[in-house]
């Protein structure tokens, strides 16, 4: 096994760890003392003094001189403000494992948005898998309607919230790749944190609106930065195996998720799992595997190929 991929399987597992046991359990809790939005703008902006840091000596903001890099600084905090804002509204009304079993779609997600804006080639074993993979998402939303499936797979309006912000992972994924390759580790997780929490901030003015200056106390801030750091954790995981691992490959840390949040959650809220979610984890993840694995063609290079962007 090379150096490289030696790399990428530590953000692989890494990532999958703390984003499926770890972030998922911080953010429930953080949320239930104070607004989510806040708590968002939050964990992303104390973030941002340890990153410049770590990155003393580099120019932080050296992605502001390129236009195109500005721009595709912009879509990852478009992303991934989408994927943080939904699923701290949604993860209350959901158990840990169906919250994570629904980020399994978000390679097969990257495929479709592929095939629909830009054409890309899709061949049989490919709509195969992204077709059990999708049954997988769709039973999951439709069994969670039923009140006594609430313990394993939460309620409806928490998958499908939860579902939205697995869309704006997809974008997240998809463009950090293509600027992955300009900048360091650390360097992607200030761009990703900067955009943010610049993003962010009109809805924290919101939620501390809503909250009232009450909710800021000495728990809710040291349980936010307890979620702070794990957030800086999952992300460096994350653009570890970014960086060296193939966009849809990278992505495969939504595979494992599930499987730590299963562990998470049935120790620490006493959560089930039933036949319905068996059945569901198991047509999504062999989809999604199915899918990826058929994969001939980076998207990536499908993008750079027909949008004609060169950085």
């Amino acid at each position: 096994m090379t150096k490289n991929r030696i790399f990428g399987l530590i953000g692989l597992i890494g990532a999958g760890f703390v984003g499926g046991a770890i972030l998922p359990l911080l953010i429930r809790l953080a949320t239930t003392m104070m607004n989510p939005l806040l708590v968002n703008w939050l964990r992303i902006t104390l973030g941002l003094p340890i990153l410049l840091l770590l990155l003393r000596g580099n120019n932080p903001f050296a992605f502001f001189k390129n236009r195109k890099h500005l721009l595709l600084a912009v879509i990852l905090g478009i992303g991934i403000s989408i994927n943080m804002t939904m699923f701290s509204l949604g993860v209350n009304r959901t158990t840990l494992i169906a919250s994570q079993l629904v980020y399994v779609f978000a390679p097969v997600a990257a495929t479709l948005l592929g095939y629909v804006l830009l054409g890309e080639r899709v061949n049989q074993r490919k709509i195969f898998g992204m077709a059990l993979a999708l049954l997988g998402v769709l039973s999951l939303l439709v069994f969670s309607r039923n009140p006594d499936e609430i313990l394993s797979l939460g309620t409806f309006t928490g998958n499908f919230i939860i579902f939205i912000g697995m869309l704006g992972y997809t974008f997240y994924m998809i463009f950090s790749k293509k600027l992955s390759g300009f900048y360091s580790v650390m360097q992607m997780v200030f761009i990703t944190n900067l955009t943010a929490s610049i993003l962010l901030f009109p809805l924290a003015l919101y939620g501390l609106y809503l909250g009232g200056i009450t909710q800021i106390t000495f728990s809710s801030m040291g349980i936010t930065i307890a979620l702070a750091l794990g957030a800086l954790g999952f992300m460096s995981f994350s653009q570890l195996s970014i960086r060296h691992l193939s966009a849809h490959t990278a992505s495969l840390s939504s595979l494992l998720s599930p499987e730590f949040a299963a562990l998470a959650g049935i120790v620490v809220y006493g959560e089930k799992i039933s036949a319905a979610l068996l059945l569901s984890m198991i047509l999504s993840i062999s989809g999604t595997y199915i899918s990826v694995s058929a994969e001939k063609s980076s998207f990536l290079a499908r993008i750079k190929t027909l949008l004609g962007l060169r950085l």
